[in-house]
């Protein structure tokens, strides 16, 4: 299903959305993998950020932020609020990202952020698509994330809840053989400033599984269910900034915008002692060439080898415990004679 229509203006558009979701993977030969999360999603024009707050399997309280003020860029933080039952670890545990995607796709299978983005975020980007368009990233799939193939299409049909450059009603994503394998169905609406807003939704991937009993079609085996409860909207959006807050200054960022195509799995990461800031691509690559240099220095102070390097080190510490204590023992028994 294509849009058709005047274009949609979402300037003004402000709001915020709080529930939880609740999300049910179900591999062949594995357990079953449930995970719940609270979350808020804030709106203001094209810009977003989606809050979850999550228990690992330790015991630990995560604060996970991902946002985008541009468009172009995601920033993601991930800040441990709570250590594990048992443990005294002081220092605040974070992890920060920057990718250049525009959707969130989460790199892990068992995120979430990718369904709340598309059921109450994405407004923006149903307006910026073209009439004639028949294809989607899938959200739901790592495949299409940043660290696989962020190129990734497959031919969908959608339904939009206030026609283009709303929110979704009904995302259907569709295989080879016109298959359903990923459904997006909103549970029901509130207006809110006047622009309509899923009170809930359900999501379900399916794949084509074995043949069923006495018949020549395949059955769809369920793999994927997620269900969202929005427990209040408002239609203000509280937060000033919509960048994810970082952790303490040792942050490391992980920025996926600077990675060379020649560097292989190597993702250029850094440090920033600004923890209100999030650099521009062109700071990040100063940053990451600087530690580049750096780098290069210790190892010409090093040597040509650093591991030659390292041998004569060691070597040298095994002659002082080796000779020291003959030596040291020696020079005692001369002063008590003496």
């Amino acid at each position: 299903m294509g849009l058709t229509g005047v274009v949609f203006s979402s300037s003004g558009a402000e709001y915020e959305v709080n529930g939880r979701i609740t999300q049910t993977i179900t591999d062949l030969g594995v357990s079953a993998i449930q995970t719940t999360n609270e979350f808020t999603v804030f709106v203001r024009d094209c810009a977003w950020l989606i809050q979850t707050l999550a228990t690992d399997g330790k015991g630990a309280v995560w604060q996970r932020e991902v946002g985008s003020t541009n468009g172009m860029e995601i920033y993601e933080s991930n800040v441990q609020l709570q250590n594990p039952p048992g443990t005294k670890q002081t220092r605040i545990v974070s992890q920060s990202f920057i990718s250049g995607n525009t959707i969130p796709v989460e790199l892990l299978d068992e995120g979430v952020d990718g369904h709340l983005w598309l059921m109450f975020a994405s407004q923006c980007y149903w307006s910026s698509l073209n009439t004639n368009t028949t294809s989607l990233t899938p959200v739901y799939d790592w495949h299409a994330s940043v660290g696989a193939n962020p190129n990734r299409k497959v031919r969908a049909e959608w339904e939009l809840l206030g026609g283009r450059g709303s929110l979704p009603r009904e995302v259907r994503y569709l295989g080879q053989w016109d298959e359903t394998n990923g459904l997006y169905t909103v549970t029901g609406t509130k207006s809110v400033g006047g622009i309509l807003v899923p009170n809930g939704f359900i999501f379900e991937e399916r794949y084509v599984g074995p043949l069923a009993a006495d018949s020549f079609i395949h059955e769809m085996t369920l793999r994927k269910r997620v269900q969202a409860e929005v427990t209040s909207v408002q239609a203000v959006c509280s937060r000033k900034s919509l960048l994810p807050v970082r952790g303490d200054v040792k942050t490391v960022i992980v920025d996926w915008r600077v990675k060379e195509a020649s560097s292989g799995n190597n993702i250029p990461s850094y440090i920033i002692p600004n923890t209100e800031k999030w650099p521009s691509v062109e700071e990040a690559r100063k940053i990451v060439e600087a530690g580049r240099i750096r780098t290069k220095r210790m190892q010409d102070a090093l040597g040509s080898n650093p591991s030659e390097h390292r041998s004569k080190v060691v070597l040298i510490v095994m002659c002082i415990f080796l000779v020291g204590p003959p030596l040291i023992y020696f020079a005692w028994q001369r002063l008590k004679k003496s």
